[in-house]
């Protein structure tokens, strides 16, 4: 077992994601922040999704901030201060990075704040805000996430500043046991177990956008052969693409019996029972022909190249 720091990059830059992503032997590692998908517990990224980015050939790369990771960005330093203020401590936000390794398992976190104190007596500080009042029970992603960052540094328990939607700032002290951390640890060892043999973790259920992601570009000219298995999907699939047709069809023909029997009405009752409304939509869409055609200069100066893959099949019938 190894606890070691790293040199922390500027926080959300593609350096900073990068080594998040791997570590500097090219292994993938698990995040303190997206801890709690290793257990089906974070609200916005799934397992697929960790290992999905995990899988990826490129690491990932910055996204404009969301309005509340705005907010919290802001107001960091401001609540970190606060928080000090409030524990009697001297806070500071390390400019490195936490990691634990032992065989099979790589785990990182970033520290929102640190207590200067002797080692082995450090008090860590993680930040939240939140739009609604706080109750005093810890989401079980935050939960996960604390015990990860007390497996990275070596402490027992992490200490939450959560500003509430009352402009409050809550303390909340978690308590980490040995247990606690094993129980993550070995979750963590299953699931990097065959992120390293190159596969999704058993029971993950993943679908087209996140092999997309895993496979953003081809390699042009390659050809691959396939299993004779192949084909019968692919007869699935013009099956799917057929009675997707026939619905689409059939759904127009219905809407246009009943909206010609609407004519120029915006609703339809039947009994004196509001049944469907058909109403007038203003929408407000950029013309960029016309933009093009009066400003190509401007036009060629703000055009963006993006690249995806388009899947079509080109077997039809046959063995």
């Amino acid at each position: 077992m190894t606890r070691y720091r790293t040199p922390k990059p500027t926080h959300g830059s593609a350096e900073w994601l990068a080594k998040r992503w791997k570590n500097e032997k090219g292994e993938a590692q698990i995040s303190a922040s997206v801890a709690g998908a290793v257990h089906g517990a974070h609200p916005y990224v799934s397992l697929a999704d960790l290992a999905t980015e995990l899988l990826s050939a490129t690491p990932p790369q910055p996204q404009k901030p969301n309005a509340a990771m705005d907010r919290g960005n802001r107001l960091e330093p401001t609540l970190i201060k606060w928080a000090g203020d409030n524990l009697n401590l001297r806070l500071v936000t390390p400019d490195h990075m936490y990691c634990y390794e032992e065989p099979g398992v790589r785990l990182i976190a970033t520290v929102d704040a640190m207590s200067l104190a002797e080692p082995g007596y450090e008090q860590v500080v993680e930040v939240k805000t939140i739009n609604k009042r706080w109750q005093g029970i810890l989401p079980d992603s935050w939960y996960w996430q604390g015990v990860q960052l007390a497996i990275c540094t070596g402490v027992f328990s992490i200490d939450w500043a959560v500003f509430d939607s009352d402009l409050q700032l809550h303390h909340y002290v978690q308590k980490v046991s040995s247990d606690d951390k094993q129980v993550h640890i070995q979750a963590c060892r299953q699931v990097l177990a065959q992120i390293d043999m190159g596969i999704y973790p058993d029971n993950v259920t993943y679908g087209f956008n996140h092999i997309s992601a895993r496979f953003p570009r081809g390699d042009d000219g390659l050809i691959k052969e396939l299993t004779p298995e192949v084909i019968v999907q692919l007869r699935e699939l013009e099956a799917i693409k057929e009675s997707r047709k026939q619905l689409d069809e059939q759904e127009d023909k219905i809407k246009t019996q009943i909206c010609g029997a609407l004519g120029d009405a915006e609703a339809g009752t039947v009994d004196g029972r509001l049944v469907c409304t058909w109403k007038n939509t203003t929408r407000i869409s950029f013309d960029q022909k016309k933009f093009e055609e009066e400003h190509p200069a401007l036009y060629d100066k703000f055009k963006k190249q993006t690249t995806f893959r388009t899947f079509r099949a080109v077997h039809k019938g046959g063995n």
